[in-house]
């Protein structure tokens, strides 16, 4: 009984030295880095309010994307925040860091300046990174297609899927 005592002590003073509560509020988490709901929350809607519609499960995925399309182009300088990112970061008043990390990935691939060794390191990068999604926007769902190589949606549509056998209408 004392041993499950101290592992269960053990335990809870691992998670709570790995952030735990935070990583359960997380939207998705890349490599360590946590990705807050909240974040995706105030970028969707500062988006939202600059007549931007991106879904929630699209901001989620560029925010996922940004980190690794920043480290490959970043090695070879093949791109650099430019008028188009300046010009919508504009139309957001006080745009967040998370808002413009989402803007600075849409622009590098709207530029299609990365070059092939650009898509090579990102690639590898991507193979490489430990992504976590919470359900509630989907599941990474790898792709072979570019510009960013994955998905993040619903495999179905409802992620919540109903009993198998739902109760019989009763006759009043």
């Amino acid at each position: 009984m004392a041993v499950l005592g101290v592992a269960a002590i053990g335990a809870v003073s691992l998670l709570g030295g790995c952030g735990f509560e935070e990583r359960q509020q997380a939207a998705a988490i890349v490599n360590g880095q946590v990705i807050h709901e909240s974040d995706v929350q105030q970028t969707y809607d500062q988006l939202k309010a600059a007549k931007m519609n991106f879904p929630e499960n699209i901001v989620v995925t560029a925010l996922v994307a940004a980190p690794l399309l920043k480290d490959a182009v970043s090695k070879s300088g093949s791109w650099q925040p430019d008028e188009t990112y300046a010009s919508v970061i504009s139309s957001i008043p006080g745009a967040t860091d998370t808002t413009k990390q989402f803007v600075e990935a849409v622009a590098l691939i709207q530029s299609q300046k990365m070059t092939p060794a650009d898509v090579a390191a990102y690639r590898a990068d991507l193979k490489k990174a430990h992504i976590s999604v919470n359900p509630k926007y989907g599941s990474v769902v790898q792709s072979a297609e570019g510009p960013v190589y994955f998905t993040i949606g619903q495999k179905t549509p409802n992620w919540v899927k109903p009993g198998a056998n739902p109760a019989p209408a009763t006759a009043q």
